[in-house]
């Protein structure tokens, strides 16, 4: 008598839980073998994205800060250049 593998304990279909999966076995396997290589793929887009950002962070000084505000009119020309030459 022939098996068909569906319940009988032979064939293809018989152990789903050590099934084919690239690194780890079973239906799960294919999941966490996903997840791996999408967190592979993360870390090197981020590895990329840090070595050819070319150092462009973006970084307020006391400096910008008193530019913007006397930009915006909250400090008149005489209160900018005094505090300029402190912040100097």
């Amino acid at each position: 008598m022939m098996h068909d593998g569906f319940g009988s304990g032979f064939g293809h279909f018989s152990n789903w839980l050590c099934g084919p999966g690239a690194f780890f076995p079973g239906p799960l396997g294919w999941i966490i073998t996903l997840f791996f290589w999408g967190l592979i793929i993360y870390l090197v887009v981020k590895l990329f994205q840090a070595l050819f950002s070319g150092g462009k962070r973006i970084s307020t000084t006391a400096l910008d800060t008193l530019k913007e505000r006397f930009a915006r009119g909250e400090i008149n020309e005489d209160e900018y250049r005094r505090m300029k030459t402190e912040l100097g």
